[in-house]
């Protein structure tokens, strides 16, 4: 009459070892990992994670296909994430600021970031930038803001996307009257700007640059808690009192429901990688990036703020 039991319990046994087996492998990865992209290839997430898929695969000990899957304002991309098996052998590179933006936008129905599984921060960059042709009467930010205040509704801005509406908000919030020239991206805002159609561009630091160096173009703010580096003379948003810092982080994510041994291991794998030396240098000189580990909650918790801070901004100008 025992054997029954015996065997019941030794099925069960088997079947909590299954179990296990599935949430624990004993490998892991057990397959290539596609790092899904959600903007084109070439642009900033692409080449920012074709940089970091090196130590990234030093660390982790496997292989990381990346994967572009642009369109649908990064909706395509990541709902490919989202629907991934959470195996961790699919996850997401992405500026998730901009998922606030496109949610208020009504691209998504709902904010994903509370349904996806935040792994870890890369790197964090300036959100805006504004810059004016060096031909400018504007040598300042102050000029700028005089100009703005004595001609209300006749400066223009070239803006690309969330940072324009957001930054052209900011401005008006400081009392600058300005119009937002709305355009699909940095290459048709920097021959705006450089044709002289508008009086100033809404960028990010990374696209102006070059220009600058060239002897072009000018920086007039930015919007990083402190002054870039490479970009000694152009003053921070603080400094000039028009906002606090503004920052666009650009971190690794996972499908929803991932175990959490194996979100451990990859967390792990992205802080190891974001100290990698030859990464940083890469980064910071040529991206003009800041490589910042940034652990899950912390992430979750300053896009709370950002989405609480300026979640309204975007609703108004999405209306």
């Amino acid at each position: 009459m025992r054997y029954p039991k015996i065997l019941a319990s030794v099925l069960s046994l088997l079947f909590i070892l299954s179990l296990a087996a599935a949430v624990f492998p004993a490998e892991f990865p057990q397959r290539p990992i596609r790092m899904i992209i959600t903007y084109s290839a070439g642009g900033g997430t692409d080449v920012l994670g074709r940089a970091f898929q090196i130590p990234f695969e030093k660390a982790l000990g496997g292989k990381i296909v990346i994967d572009c899957i642009p369109g649908g304002s990064t909706k395509i991309g990541t709902m490919e994430g989202m629907k991934a098996k959470p195996d961790g052998h699919t996850i997401i590179l992405m500026p998730e600021q901009a998922w606030v933006g496109f949610y208020y936008s009504k691209t998504y129905d709902t904010k994903v970031w509370e349904q996806l599984t935040p792994i870890g921060n890369v790197t964090t960059e300036p959100y805006g930038f504004i810059e004016v042709r060096v031909e400018s009467p504007f040598k300042t930010f102050a000029d700028l803001s005089k100009a703005a205040k004595e001609n209300p509704g006749k400066l223009s801005g070239a803006g690309g996307g969330a940072s324009g509406i957001l930054v052209n908000a900011i401005l008006g919030a400081a009392g600058l009257d300005t119009k937002l020239v709305p355009f699909a991206g940095a290459g048709p805002t920097k021959i705006a700007l450089l044709g002289g159609h508008v009086d100033f561009r809404i960028c990010q630091p990374t696209e102006a640059i070059a220009m600058i160096r060239a002897g072009k173009t000018r920086g007039l703010a930015i919007s990083t808690a402190e002054r870039m580096k490479d970009l000694p003379d152009v003053p921070t948003f603080k400094e000039l009192g028009i906002s606090e810092s503004i920052i666009l982080t650009r971190s690794v994510w996972g499908p929803p429901n991932m175990p959490p041994n194996i979100v451990n291991l990859i967390t792990k794998a992205v802080e190891k990688a974001t100290k990698d030396p030859d990464f940083i240098k890469i980064v910071e000189d040529q991206f003009l990036y800041k490589v910042e580990y940034r652990p899950s909650n912390r992430m979750i918790e300053e896009l709370k703020i950002f989405d609480k801070k300026y979640g309204p901004v975007f609703a108004e100008a999405y209306k």
